[in-house]
């Protein structure tokens, strides 16, 4: 075997292998046992495993081409085994070749329409057991680009995005998650694609899911990196990956043996190791060849990931670009960093709508006031919008109903008033079934001065009934009334100018209380129709079918109905089976008194008729 310790390095998509430097050597290293052809370069190494190739590039110096049984560092090769592997070795070449020949001899079939032939081919493929792929090929699918309109979204938005997207009809779903993921960020695994109502698969294509014209839909849903269990070293790895792969893609691929002519192939890069045996002699240096660029590092990355969309974002956003979500807030603006022009525009744009967004606050802070004060000016406020009024569902034009100023409830003027006058309470409530009240101003301006006259002497009235030391003046149709204290015993009233008594309740002008008193008991013993009345409403109050008010002590009598009646003249509800107020001291809901009817869910008697 010729001298030469000289190697050079034939380097293309991924593998590497080493290459005797001369014919002579090549020719002797194709029969020997250490040496074996590996498809698209020249001689390899022994294979005694899987190999990292680039650090084997880059570390080891190649191994020195010996002959069949020679010995390397001491180390004894055993002849019968590496006999048993390079027998099985070439068994395996064998059946991979006829698999390989079956597949092309298949895909004519395929593509002649010989029925027959491809069946006998699809059977000896499949006694190999070999893994086999079968696709259509690109050419069968229309060739023009589509433009495919994408809507994403994910968990944070309310609305889709639109977005346009130029494709090919034999697309698959896995390269249109490859093609986001380079043109946006958006890694492969968070990438769940919608077409047609259905979840789109990887391997499936865009034409089986009828993307054939340009404007056809799609969707594309993004799943946060929690979700899709995505880390961020991973995602750094496969980075790094992608990188390695594309450096390697740019490397030439030098073919084996002489070129044409009989000339030499140059070779791009050449290796010489650090130390020769003796016994080499050197051999003729190799001509000069270019080195290939290193690849440039990349960029250290400045900008902040999205912890919900993964998404890279520049590090003056203040929020992600695409899903809205916040900064990170332990992430700061590296100092070294120079916004681009786009960025300082989007900055400025962004400080003058938050002047805009604080001056139309303002803005709108005035006229709210402004209007708050002319609202306050009126006593009845109309209704802004449409409306229908609850009680006779007429409907309301703006400017047609009253808006109440308690409970914001919309009625016509109509309704209301009726309320109010038909009201037998001193405070009118809201007819809604709140417990708003309406308010002196408006009563005063839905009705007529005549109309609420008569509600002010209503409430009088209710006042005096509701007053414990109330006294109204005796003489006939007199409104004069009084509330008395107790070391009063007359009350002079102001509007009929007479005198009453109110120890005995009555005017006896001329006459002390005992005098009065004797001359009434002689005209009640001689009045026979006054000692009836007596009589049955004594009957009625020992037969229970009449009873006195717990307040003011008039006898009342229950109708019909239920077991709740209202005292005519103090207005107190009372329960008619217990014969007792409804209600305890401070009125309405209050069960500390009363009959505590449904208090713990039980009723106040056993045949209590619902008294409310």
């Amino acid at each position: 075997m010729a001298a030469c310790d000289e190697w050079i390095i034939n380097v293309s998509m991924g593998s590497f292998c080493w290459v005797a430097a001369d014919k002579s050597r090549r020719d002797s290293a194709r029969h020997s046992s250490f040496w074996s052809s590996s498809p698209g370069c020249g001689l390899s190494g022994p294979r005694t495993g899987p190999t990292n190739y680039l650090s084997h590039l880059f570390l080891s110096p190649p191994p020195l081409l010996r002959k069949p049984g020679s010995h390397a560092d001491g180390a004894v090769t055993s002849q019968t085994t590496q006999g048993g592997t390079m027998a099985s070795d070439v068994a395996a070449r064998v059946a991979l070749k006829e698999a390989e020949e079956l597949a092309l001899s298949l895909s004519d079939a395929l593509n002649s329409g010989n029925e027959q032939e491809a069946v006998q081919l699809c059977q000896r493929l499949s006694k190999l057991s070999v893994p086999v792929c079968v696709s259509i090929d690109s050419q069968a699918y229309p060739q023009d680009s589509i433009r495919l309109r994408v809507g994403v979204e994910d968990a944070q938005s309310d609305t889709d995005i639109p977005l346009n997207v130029l494709v090919s009809p034999d697309m698959t779903i896995a390269q249109l998650k490859e093609k986001i993921n380079l043109d946006f960020g958006f890694h492969p695994s968070l990438q769940r694609w919608v077409i047609g109502k259905r979840l789109a698969q990887d391997r499936e294509t865009l034409h089986s899911h009828g993307v054939r014209h340009n404007g056809d839909q799609a969707f594309l849903f993004i799943l946060s990196a929690k979700a899709a269990h995505l880390h961020l070293h991973q995602h750094k790895q496969e980075q790094d990956q992608q990188r390695l792969d594309s450096i390697m893609e740019s490397m030439q691929l030098l073919p084996r043996g002489p070129a044409k002519g009989g000339e030499k192939t140059a070779d791009p890069l050449q290796y010489i190791p650090p130390s020769r045996p003796k016994h080499v002699p050197p051999a003729p240096p190799a001509p000069p060849c270019p080195r290939p660029k290193p690849a440039v590092p990349a960029k250290p990355q400045m900008r902040w990931s999205c912890p919900i969309c993964t998404f890279l974002n520049k590090p003056t956003r203040p929020g992600c670009e695409m899903c809205g979500e916040d900064r990170p807030d332990d992430y700061q603006v590296p100092d070294s960093y120079q916004p681009d022009q786009q960025e300082v525009l989007r900055i400025q744009l962004e400080s003058l709508a938050v002047v805009q967004y604080e001056e139309a606050q303002r803005e709108e802070r005035e006229r709210n006031f402004q209007s708050l004060l002319a609202t306050e000016d009126k006593n009845l406020i109309p209704n802004a919008t449409e409306a229908d009024c609850p009680i006779c569902f007429s409907r309301l034009e703006a400017e047609e109903g009253v808006v109440l100023r308690e409970c914001l409830h919309t009625f016509c003027r109509e309704c209301l008033r009726a309320t109010v006058v038909n009201s037998l309470e001193a405070e009118v409530s809201c007819p809604e079934t709140c417990d708003s009240k309406l308010l002196d101003r408006e009563i005063k301006a839905l009705l007529t001065d005549e109309e609420h006259q008569r509600f002010l002497e209503l409430r009088l009235s209710i006042a005096e009934s509701r007053s414990e030391h109330s006294f109204h003046c005796q003489t006939a149709n007199c409104r004069g009334w009084c509330i008395y204290e107790d070391e009063v015993n007359e009350f002079h009233c102001e509007l009929c100018q007479q005198v009453n008594c109110i120890l005995c309740r009555a005017i006896h002008t001329g006459m002390n209380c005992k005098d009065y008193q004797d001359d009434l008991r002689i005209r009640a013993e001689n009045d026979q129709a006054a000692q009836q009345t007596k009589q049955m409403l004594e009957s009625l109050l020992q037969n229970k079918e009449a009873m006195k008010c717990p307040r003011c002590d008039i006898v009342i009598q229950k109708k019909d109905g239920c077991d709740w009646i209202c005292c005519l003249m103090c207005k107190t509800e009372i329960c008619w089976v217990t014969k007792q107020a409804r209600w305890g001291p401070n009125g309405n809901g209050d069960t500390s008194g009363g009959c505590r009817c449904r208090v713990d869910r039980k009723p106040c008697h056993p045949n209590c008729q619902n008294c409310h």
